[in-house]
């Protein structure tokens, strides 16, 4: 995965990644199957459902999904998400399913 960090940025996103550009790690919950209630991002407790919903209503990148949902915006969410990692990989799938 090619990760271009755009500086002084003040979407709160840290990263300019492209969904296309990514490789998903074979953990990744298949989002496709779960039920809108299962938590996406624990450190928010953004939910698929709101993921879907903000893609619906014109969340197209990883940036806006993030401001309109709060989602992998806190500084915990390494030590809150079961998984040990940022939800960034989980809303960028979000984005290629749905999007």
């Amino acid at each position: 995965m090619e990760n271009h960090c755009h500086e002084g940025c003040s979407c709160g996103c840290g990263c300019d990644t492209n969904a296309d550009e990514v490789v998903f790690p074979c953990d990744m919950p298949d989002w496709a199957a779960l039920p809108g209630s299962t938590v996406l991002c624990p450190c928010a407790g953004v939910t698929k459902e709101m993921v879907v919903k903000a893609i619906a209503q014109g969340a197209d990148s990883l940036p806006l999904l993030k401001v309109m949902t709060g989602a992998g915006r806190a500084n915990q969410c390494r030590d809150k998400n079961p998984l040990g990692r940022s939800c960034e990989l989980d809303l960028l799938k979000m984005l290629a399913i749905y999007a």
